[in-house]
């Protein structure tokens, strides 16, 4: 097992675990802040919206269809009734939530999950609001203030990156992916794909459509851009190194492809989580 691989295997064997299942909502709007560091929630739903804020750490959200990487200082809007679960392997981790009842009004909200950066308004307003943290009471301002916070969301959502990976319930398909995010450091083509697990080449394209919704080549540089977040979420931060274990041999592609999917060139991020150490 490499450094790499057993730094990750650690991470995971030492996650809390903690259930969301048993949360219910008496109030339009409500706050969670917690110092989770390392942990795994089970899957679980509710009838409430949620904007998830990552301070200090990444958070990782899979849904049905979709797995979703959350950065430090971003967040990310999850309609109600999503089936989610969640897990980081940041141990210094901070999560602030707030969550929005469904007498609320989200009507000028998104229906579809997405993630995005966090202005420095918004981030300080977040901040402001763990004075509630928890609080089973009704408070007026809590909920004037809230409704505040939550006018500014969909402005801030239009800023929203593409860091989420479509999934598969196709079990060839699948198993294909997974072989894929095995091997996203080699040169790996869509004719040799298709040769290894039983497909026709046009097959295997139409069934990147028809599964995922973008082709082989989009699914690659998403995925593999994704993979790079996780190798500084991991503490890796020499840029060339991070491009070439995800299989660029470019550096400018890799930073060019970075930026298109996240906004932000691969320093921002790595000088990010240096001002958290």
């Amino acid at each position: 097992m490499s450094e790499k691989d057993n730094v990750l295997f650690v991470s995971a064997m030492t996650r809390k675990p903690v259930s969301c299942a048993s949360i219910s909502a008496d109030k339009p709007a409500f706050v969670y802040h917690q110092k989770l560091g390392r942990f795994h929630s089970d899957w679980h739903q509710h009838p409430w919206s949620q904007f998830v804020y990552a301070e200090n750490g990444f958070i990782h959200i899979h849904v049905a269809d979709k797995k979703v990487l959350l950065p430090s200082w971003y967040g990310a809007w999850l309609p109600p009734n999503t089936l989610h679960e969640i897990w980081s392997d940041s141990p210094s981790l901070c999560i602030r939530a707030i969550c929005f009842s469904v007498d609320a009004p989200i009507s000028c909200l998104s229906h579809e999950l997405a993630v995005f950066p966090v202005s420095p308004l918004l981030k300080e307003m977040i901040r402001y609001t763990e004075k509630w943290n928890e609080r089973g009471q009704k408070d007026a301002q809590e909920t004037t203030f809230l409704h505040a916070l939550q006018d500014l969301l969909p402005e801030e959502m239009t800023k929203s990156i593409k860091v989420c990976l479509p999934s598969t319930s196709h079990e060839k398909l699948a198993q294909l992916l997974a072989y894929l995010q095995k091997h996203l450091h080699e040169k790996l083509s869509i004719d040799f794909l298709a040769h290894e697990f039983g497909f026709s080449v046009r097959t295997l394209s139409r069934l990147f459509i028809q599964q995922l919704g973008v082709s082989f080549s989009s699914y690659c540089k998403l995925a593999r851009i994704m993979k790079a977040l996780e190798l500084m979420e991991t503490g890796n931060d020499n840029v060339s190194q991070i491009a070439c274990a995800v299989g660029y041999e470019s550096l400018a592609t890799f930073s060019n492809n970075f930026l298109e999917i996240c906004g932000n060139r691969p320093l921002y991020f790595i000088n990010k989580r240096r001002g958290q150490r």
